[in-house]
């Protein structure tokens, strides 16, 4: 039971920092694309999968191995565990970032296809470093569960990011000057910084580690023989991600888009209608988080009922979220994009895309699932399989059917994801829950809470606010509501907590 709350607590702290982040970030982003434009949208969006292979290798394996060997490691030994991490860490993000500095025009102009994207790569080349700072801490902090740390790194990283670019953006306007991706790229350098510093400062106390590597060169061998397969695998998918980037902005010039429309189209679809459906993930990826050291410890004390538990309550979970976010953004993402975005395109993406948030939610918590498990290698294969896909639907339909062929990919690519996760996680579970209530009873509390409050909205003219952004908020927010009502009157979450009741009742015949 304590391990259960300890899992709830950090899972709650982190999904509240989440929200309040993507809150930010969402209301970043309308500025953003009112400050840039969709064309600079585009522009920005470009050098985010350079930065994703940038991570890859240089700390994305690092930073599960810290979690996963902190997890389990003796109190003594945990700061060893995260400085010799972040040494090779450094090492490598600050060798990556001088070649990121010296090859930004070859990158831009060859790689990306866009030249403008120089002076951009140049500013990030600062903030691989930074971020390899940050992530090594918040993955020390996660395998121990302390999730306060990390929670308030990610908001003032936010807090910084959106601080800067409102203030840049507010001087280059009283200046006379136009307003430039390279200022985001700035805000960016400077959330990384104040992250990094903030991690440092925080535990200024435990440094005395950090300048010793060689004392813990054994510790630095078990992290690299559980890092380089990480890092091999999501090199590879970032690099086809990076590779999918550059070709979707290509093909739509194929369909006979200008380089500007294509740029605009592309801005539309990752800046702002990727933006929305990303949102609620602040609650999905929390538990992500979480799940790794949870599922690790359970793995080596061989608690397999718990480990089933476990997994069966994420995948009801995600799914409970899922098909809500579903409903909303198919009623109103044609209102959220054109309201807030001033975009009729990115409604419509969003409407097409709601489809596949039921499985998009899942993804990433049945791949954390699958690395407390040591089953980094089925990851792999399954992202690796979801990837592919994108890009033959890009090579294959987008020339032919514009932006729509690149909704299709997304579409098929998430569903394959998922289908392979689950029949991954499947021989661990022993399962107790029927359809009924992982898609039925969701299904049919979405149905009547949309119903339900767009029939009193109409029968109750004084719902209706003054300004329709409000009118928006309010009716997503009365949908919330009703829906996790009629699903608490259809009985559904005393099963969301059946693995506390596991370890109650393990407990007792203890």
């Amino acid at each position: 039971m304590k391990q259960f709350s300890i899992f709830l607590k950090g899972t709650l702290i982190l999904t509240i920092a989440g929200l309040l982040s993507r809150f930010l970030g969402f209301f970043y982003k309308i500025f953003l694309a009112q400050a840039l434009g969709a064309e600079g949208m585009g522009i920005y969006q470009l050098i985010f999968p350079v930065f994703s292979v940038c991570h890859a290798l240089t700390t994305s394996g690092l930073e599960t191995a810290i979690s996963r060997f902190t997890a389990f490691a003796r109190r003594e030994e945990k700061d060893a565990w995260l400085y010799a991490g972040l040494f090779m860490s450094l090492l490598a993000s600050g060798a990556t970032g001088l070649v990121l500095w010296n090859h930004a025009a070859f990158i831009a102009e060859h790689l990306l296809h866009e030249v403008r994207c120089e002076p951009l790569l140049r500013i990030l080349a600062a903030a691989v470093p930074l971020s390899s700072i940050h992530a090594c801490f918040a993955g020390a902090y996660l395998g121990r569960k302390q999730t306060g740390i990390p929670a308030a790194a990610q908001l003032l990283e936010q807090f910084l990011r959106i601080g800067t670019v409102w203030l840049l953006c507010s001087i280059y306007t009283q200046q006379g000057r136009p307003i430039t991706p390279s200022l985001a790229v700035g805000g960016l350098l400077a959330g990384e910084a104040g992250s990094a510093l903030f991690m440092l400062t925080f535990t200024g106390g435990e440094r005395t580690g950090l300048f010793h590597p060689a004392k813990y060169l054994e510790k630095c061998r078990s992290l690299l023989r559980m890092a380089l397969p990480l890092t091999g695998n999501r090199l590879s998918l970032t690099i086809l991600q990076s590779a999918e980037a550059a070709l979707i902005p290509l093909n739509l010039q194929k369909a006979g888009l200008t380089v500007a429309e294509s740029l605009s189209m592309y801005g539309i679809l990752t800046g702002m209608a990727l933006a929305f459906l990303m949102f609620p993930n602040a609650v999905t990826s929390s538990i992500s988080a979480m799940l790794l050291p949870v599922i690790s410890e359970e793995q080596a004390r061989g608690n397999t009922k718990h480990i089933s538990a476990t997994i069966e309550y994420t995948i009801q979970f995600g799914l409970t979220i899922g098909i809500l976010c579903m409903g909303i953004f198919l009623h109103y993402g044609n209102s959220l994009g054109t309201i807030l975005f001033h975009e009729q395109l990115a409604g419509e993406f969003l409407v097409t895309l709601s489809f596949i948030c039921p499985v998009l939610y899942l993804t990433g918590n049945l791949n954390s699932i699958l690395h407390g498990l040591g089953k980094t290698s089925v990851t792999f294969f399954n992202q690796l399989a979801s990837i592919m896909v994108r890009i033959l639907f890009i090579l294959l339909f987008v020339p032919a059917y514009g932006i729509q062929g690149v909704l299709w990919g997304v579409l098929a690519s998430q569903l394959l994801l998922c289908l392979l996760g689950i029949r991954a996680v499947s021989p661990y579970m022993n399962p107790t829950l029927g359809l009924d209530i992982l898609v039925l009873k969701p299904l049919a509390a979405l149905f009547l809470s949309i119903g339900g409050i767009d029939l009193i909205k109409r029968l109750f003219p004084a719902f209706h606010l003054g300004l329709e952004v409000l009118n928006l908020l309010l009716g997503i927010c009365m949908v919330t509501a009703a829906y996790f009502m009629i699903l608490f009157m259809f009985g559904v979450w005393r099963f969301l907590r059946f693995p506390a009741k596991m370890k109650k009742k393990k407990i007792y015949n203890s």
